[in-house]
């Protein structure tokens, strides 16, 4: 465990962080006023006040999670929006994946959030400090989902601390815990002040602010009404215990603020700059992908439906045909195109659904650990490292079960050139996801939303309707689907350029030439199309946080 002396020589020359004037406004309302307020290093603040008084709107303005409407913050003397790796910010709830256990979730945080060159031992040892700061050494290897509410508030302050931040912010760690819990939280964010780092915490619960340096009492309409000592409040709001303060803010008249309640600026003047080096794409992307990668596998319900619907959709489309209808001399021909187009169905479908939740059902955590330095494209592909392997395997049973009841002539090298247009469509229909998954608010508006990208996709394959029968127009949209290029390629590697006669075409619209472009062609186009979705959702991620900020 980091000693109290090693602490303060990592936060020497440390001064604290400054809030001056800080306006919040969003939608034409003022959530908060002119707030000005400080929080040294080695000082324990609370912050209180009742719901809707701008409490947690401050500690994002105070985290540069949000960018106030008027006034600054700095952290040493600096810009927020420089040093806002170096706040720990714990919001209200948790950050941590259920999946995981303690120990993982924190080693995962110290491998995104520790400089460049630590290494392997040296995040191990950091992260036992951090479980014996915590007193969570005994919980070390419990699932997080297993652990009570104060555990798992312990557990995501440990996740912010292994990055020794001088600075930590935390939204109500103590709701909902009983009064022995909440004391327990309480001593230790005394402990973790006292060890040289500035914390401020917002809380509705009274009962231990004897504990800390200063009290900041908030007003409703976002209005900083005192800050000072516990005792100091009770004087200044006349009660004799802390919970009547709530009482006295309610009462017209109550006391407002007179001056600041620290000096004008903390004392000496700002420390050098010193930008730590965040950890490489490689090491990022890695512990990303390890990370994701445990957490699938662990959900085994979701696994084994994500997996288990492939060969089922391949045994549904094998039974709906007819028995040998490809060796049908004139109707094998429109069954290959037909199953062709059902196998890419479903190759589109088991890509966009699969990553159609990904990206939202975790989106607090990824706007957290962007801040911290996490970089998108990191982030990016440590989801395709996993979602990719998921995909084809899919695609693979899908085929694999089709094919045991409705073989298409070609033997092995034909299924694998079939398999591998199916596989490319599928993880272009898996960047789709991910930018739907991107792009909306909610898992349930994920969900919801992929018959609009799915739905298109069917539309102008060219199946439903031939390529051939398309007007302009039409085939000019066409041609941006991945689905179009899918049946090409799917129906070349099956051989349809050769076993569609002309006659054929002119009754059916199914044209030779629709499949005449070489296999190697398509999967090309497919991979392009897969990189640009993945631009478009790093693109959609860059803006939905610049928007929040």
């Amino acid at each position: 465990m980091a000693s109290v002396e090693e602490t303060t020589t990592r936060t020497a020359g440390a001064r604290g962080l400054e809030a001056r004037a800080v306006t919040v406004t969003a939608g034409g309302q003022t959530i908060l006023r002119g707030t000005s307020i400080t929080v040294p290093v080695g000082k324990l603040v609370a912050l209180i006040g009742p719901s809707g008084s701008g409490k947690s709107t401050l500690l994002r303005a105070l985290a540069g999670v949000t960018v106030p409407t008027a006034g600054s913050v700095d952290l040493d003397g600096h810009s927020i929006r420089l040093r806002s790796t170096d706040v720990g910010y714990v919001p209200f709830g948790t950050l941590l994946h259920p999946e995981l256990t303690v120990r993982e979730a924190l080693r995962y945080a110290a491998e995104l959030r520790l400089p460049a060159g630590t290494t392997a031992t040296e995040l191990d040892e950091r992260v036992d400090e951090v479980l014996a700061q915590l007193q969570m050494t005994d919980r070390a290897d419990h699932r997080v989902a297993t652990l009570s509410d104060g555990q798992k508030r312990r557990a995501s302050c440990g996740a912010e601390l292994v990055g020794r931040p001088p600075v930590l912010l935390l939204d109500e760690p103590a709701t909902g815990l009983d009064a022995v819990l909440e004391a327990r939280m309480m001593r230790l964010l005394r402990r973790l002040a006292d060890e040289g780092r500035g914390v401020l915490v917002a809380t509705h619960a009274t009962s231990s602010l004897g504990l800390c340096d200063q009290v900041a009492v908030m007003a409703p309409g976002g209005e900083l009404r005192f800050v000072g000592t516990p005792q100091e409040m009770l004087t200044r709001f006349g009660v004799s215990s802390y919970d009547e303060v709530y009482e006295a803010l309610d009462l017209e008249g109550a006391p407002a603020m007179e001056d600041e309640p620290f000096p004008d600026a903390l004392p000496g003047p700002p420390p050098a700059m010193e930008r730590k080096p965040f950890p490489p794409l490689g090491r990022q992307t890695t512990a990303l992908a390890a990370r994701y990668a445990t957490c699938t596998w662990r959900d085994r319900r979701s696994l084994a439906i994500l997996v288990g619907q492939a060969p089922i959709i391949g045994l549904g489309i094998g039974l709906a045909m007819p028995p040998n209808v490809f060796d049908n001399p004139t109707l094998g021909p429109y069954y290959k195109v037909t199953m062709c187009f059902l196998l890419l169905v479903g190759a589109i479908w088991l890509g966009i659904i699969t990553a159609c939740r990904e990206i939202v059902k975790e989106r607090a955590i990824v706007d957290r650990e962007v801040a911290v330095g996490v970089r998108f494209d990191a982030y990016l592909l440590a989801k395709c490292a996993v979602l990719f392997p998921m995909v084809a395997g899919q695609v693979t049973l899908l085929l694999v079960a089709a094919m045991l009841l409705q073989p298409i002539a070609g033997g092995p090298a034909g299924f694998g050139q079939l398999l591998v247009v199916c596989v490319a469509a599928g993880w272009a229909a898996v960047a789709m996801g991910l930018w739907l998954s991107a792009a909306v608010q909610k898992p349930d508006q994920a969900t919801s939303s992929v018959p609009l990208l799915l739905i298109p996709q069917l539309l102008f394959a060219g199946a439903v309707i031939p390529y051939a029968t398309m007007v302009a127009p039409v085939k000019a949209v066409a041609n941006l689907m991945i689905s179009r290029w899918a049946l090409t390629g799917m129906g070349n590697s099956v051989g349809l350029d050769g076993s569609l006669s002309n006659d054929f075409g002119a009754v059916t619209g199914f044209e030779p030439d629709f499949y005449a472009t070489p296999m190697v062609v398509t999967v090309g186009i497919l991979v392009a199309g897969t990189l640009l979705m993945l631009s478009a959702t790093g693109m959609t991620l860059d803006r939905r946080l610049s928007a929040a900020r």
